[in-house]
Parts: C-alpha cells; sequence; structure tokens
C-alpha cells in the first residue's frame, strides 16, 4: 500500500493553533441586584396593565350578571304577579258564566217539560243543579285548590277530560266564529 505524503495544506491543518490571548485579571463588580418584584415590574408592565384591565373587566362583568340575574327575578315577580290576577279575573268570569248558564237551563226546564215530557224537563234541571255546584265551586276555591282539583281528576278520569276538553273547545269554537260574524 501506499503511504500518502504529507502535503503543506495537511501540515497547516495539524499544527495547534495559538490560543487567544488572556482576558484581564480585573473584574469589574457586578452591579446590586434589584429585587425580583420591582424588576418584574419594570420588566413587563405591559402584561400587568393586561392582568389589571381583565381583573376589572372580570369585577365589572360579575357586577353587571348580578344586576341582570335581580332585574330578571324581578321581571318574573312582576309577571307571575300579573298572570295572577289576569287567572283570578278569568276564573271569575268563568264562574258567573256558568252560573248564568245553570240559570238558563233552570228557567227552561218548564218550557221542556210542557214541549218534551217531564222526564226531559228533570234532566234539564238535574244539568242545572250540576252546573250551578261547578258555579259555587269555581267561586269558593282559589287558584291553587282549582289547579289541584283539575289535575286529580284529569288522573282518575283522562277520558271525561278529554271529552270535557273536546266540548269546551268546539264551544269556545263556534262562539268566536258567531262573534266574528257580527
Amino acid at each position: 500500500m501506499m503511504a500518502k505524503a504529507a502535503t503543506p495544506a495537511t501540515k497547516k491543518a495539524a499544527a495547534p493553533r495559538p490560543k487567544a490571548p488572556a482576558k484581564a485579571a480585573a473584574v469589574k463588580a457586578a452591579p446590586a441586584r434589584k429585587p425580583a418584584t420591582v424588576k418584574a415590574a419594570k420588566e413587563h408592565p405591559i402584561r400587568d396593565q393586561i392582568a389589571a384591565t381583565r381583573d376589572t373587566i372580570k369585577s365589572e362583568a360579575s357586577k353587571k350578571a348580578a344586576s341582570l340575574k335581580q332585574e330578571a327575578a324581578t321581571l318574573a315577580d312582576q309577571a307571575s304577579t300579573e298572570a295572577r290576577k289576569a287567572a283570578t279575573k278569568g276564573k271569575d268570569k268563568a264562574a258567573k258564566a256558568v252560573g248564568n248558564l245553570a240559570k238558563l237551563l233552570e228557567d227552561s226546564a218548564g218550557t221542556v217539560d210542557s214541549k218534551f215530557g217531564k222526564q226531559y224537563g228533570d234532566y234539564a234541571r238535574s244539568a242545572a243543579s250540576t252546573v250551578a255546584g261547578l258555579a259555587t265551586t269555581l267561586d269558593k276555591k282559589d287558584l291553587d285548590e282549582l289547579a289541584a282539583s283539575t289535575r286529580d281528576m284529569v288522573k282518575k278520569n283522562p277520558a271525561i277530560a278529554v271529552g270535557a276538553a273536546t266540548v269546551i273547545g268546539f264551544v269556545l269554537a263556534r262562539m268566536l266564529k258567531g262573534s266574528s260574524n257580527d
């Protein structure tokens, strides 16, 4: 095998490099360090401003949310009160209308007797009595009692409830249709 001869370029690369001159021995005293909090405050003023702004926004948003919740609760109470007043007025009007219907049925019982017979007149009087009892019940009970009674009746007799709702819907539709033609 053949050995390569050293070239001047390879000799130069193999020679050790001279070291850099030694640094001056005089060491400057390090400046005194400031406390970390002061340094952090001076180094990140924008971050601190953003954090303060974020905290302010959170605080204001929390106050606004509490205010809105309070307003919503007040409005809900007012709506509930007004709805109860309207329902009470409706109940009173319904009781009056049912009482008038009972009176009409009682008054027409004599006519039914003469035209169709005493048996049918008795049916009219019985219906008038039942309707009058309903009017009295409507007058005496408050809304909560009526709602509880209605729930109980619907649970016990769902078929009667559906039938009654159908009849009431039919009567209301006829009344509204009749009033719109006038």
